[in-house]
């Protein structure tokens, strides 16, 4: 069974219910920990898909409780020198964080020569879903409304959202335990025990689906790319107009899937030949999409085609 990036394994039991506040707390918490420069009330607000007023809130209160200071009048907000408690914080990247390989763009570039239709690659960060490679051709549809960084308010209505949601306890009770389930369409999901169900089937199947849920016209297809240790740590997702969704679900789905399971097992190979030359005394090539980057240059191959582009999102 198959694990989020950054979350222990899924049990087959229904997942629990959290206190939201405090996994608000805990999201605000990490936000600040990985962005040294400090965040606004506006930025963690769209990371949790609350006013800024409310987040403005909880940043006021781990300041008071010791975990954050204020930068002058600024606005901005950092995290504290060190814990209330003393000593220090250590790492601020969380334990488990999965660099990206930067081979796994080849995906995104295969699902797009497959399908023709825009393609992308996202992982998840600090509440949010972070698209870090996409491929499409000069005049073809884009999603409406759809940035690179994708809010948490928007995830219930988003397949590459749902491909690493549906994995993690955590992340399904961040997106289930907002006060609204915001309805973008007539067929947003819009309730906790219909988003339970969903997630169920994307856990099921191995790929996540949105029919219309997000913008009208556009349907969307996700599948989670699973790292060597078993944990998933990116999804690999793809764009296309209803019309064609409904003619050609079955091979979208099809592609979507057994392309992240082709990237999957290439990265596990690939991993496993890296462990063996350095047990051997060889040093391995090995290139990653940093965290919070986006590949810069495409690799050798069909990506050098004229007619696919790097288009974030």
């Amino acid at each position: 069974m198959v694990r989020d990036a950054d979350c222990a394994p899924p049990t087959v039991l229904p997942v629990g219910r959290s206190l939201k506040t405090a996994a608000e707390a805990l999201t605000a918490l990490r936000l600040l920990g990985t962005n040294p420069d400090g965040v606004t009330a506006e930025t963690l607000g769209a990371a949790l898909g609350k006013s800024a007023a409310t987040a403005r809130y909880l940043l006021n209160t781990l300041c008071q409780e010791g975990f954050a200071t204020k930068v002058g009048t600024t606005g901005v907000h950092r995290l504290a020198a060190g814990p209330p408690w003393g000593e220090a914080w250590g790492d601020p990247m969380r334990l488990g964080q999965i660099e990206l390989p930067e081979r796994l763009c080849d995906a995104v570039t295969e699902l797009y020569h497959r399908t023709r239709q825009r393609a992308y690659l996202a992982r998840w960060d600090e509440g949010a879903t972070v698209i870090v490679d996409a491929r499409g051709h000069q005049g073809l549809a884009r999603i409406p409304d759809l940035t690179e960084r994708i809010p948490l308010a928007q995830a219930h209505a988003l397949a590459v959202t749902k491909a690493l949601v549906a994995t993690c306890e955590d992340r399904v009770a961040l997106v289930a335990d907002q006060e609204e389930l915001t309805p973008f369409t007539g067929t947003t999901i819009t309730s906790t025990s219909a988003l339970d169900l969903e997630l169920a089937r994307v856990r099921r199947r191995g790929v996540a689906i949105d029919r219309e849920e997000f913008a009208e016209g556009f349907c969307c297809v996700a599948a989670p790319i699973v790292a060597p240790d078993g944990r998933v740590a990116a999804s690999l997702a793809l764009s296309t107009p209803a019309r064609r969704f409904a003619q050609e679900s079955t091979e979208i789905a099809r592609a979507v899937r057994e392309i992240a399971e082709e990237a999957s097992r290439d990265w596990a190979e690939q991993d496993a030949r890296e462990a063996l030359e350095a047990a051997a005394g060889g040093v391995p090539h090995h290139h990653v999409v940093p965290v919070g980057a986006t590949s810069a240059s495409p690799p050798a191959g069909r990506r050098s085609d004229e007619e696919v582009v790097s288009d974030l999102p």
